[in-house]
């Protein structure tokens, strides 16, 4: 089971990373819609989160090597969630730090899910 995680979270971290880093304006625009909406785009944010947080978490229990940094970023997706979703009035003031003129710092966390993803490949190919 870990390894059909770990190829869905390489998948997903592939191409949303590249989203992040092709469409940064698209991701911008898109949470400063949710931001718009306040406690319910707060709520957006929280579901995105919690749900995957719970796939990886449930069936990836790994601690070592390369794929114990999906272990940690499940937990990570699973508490960001938790928070967005328990205490709304958190995710508003998150939300709340985005600017639009700022939309090129989705590319850094683009750019580290692609390098994860391409390292959780490598991993899986030299087994």
């Amino acid at each position: 089971m870990e390894l059909a995680i770990q190829k869905i979270a390489i998948l997903a971290l592939l191409t949303i990373g590249l989203s992040h880093i092709i469409q940064h304006k698209v991701w911008a625009a898109l949470f400063l819609d949710w931001k718009a909406k306040g406690e319910v785009g707060a709520f957006y944010t929280g579901l995105l989160h919690f749900m995957f947080g719970l796939l990886v978490v449930g069936f990836h229990n790994v601690w070592t090597g390369i794929p114990a940094v999906l272990t940690v970023l499940g937990w990570g997706w699973i508490l960001k969630g938790f928070l967005y979703l328990a205490y709304p009035k958190h995710g508003v003031r998150m939300l709340n730090r985005l600017q639009p003129e700022r939309s090129w710092e989705y590319i850094i966390p683009g750019v580290i899910m692609v390098v994860y993803a391409i390292a959780l490949t490598y991993h899986i190919f030299k087994q």
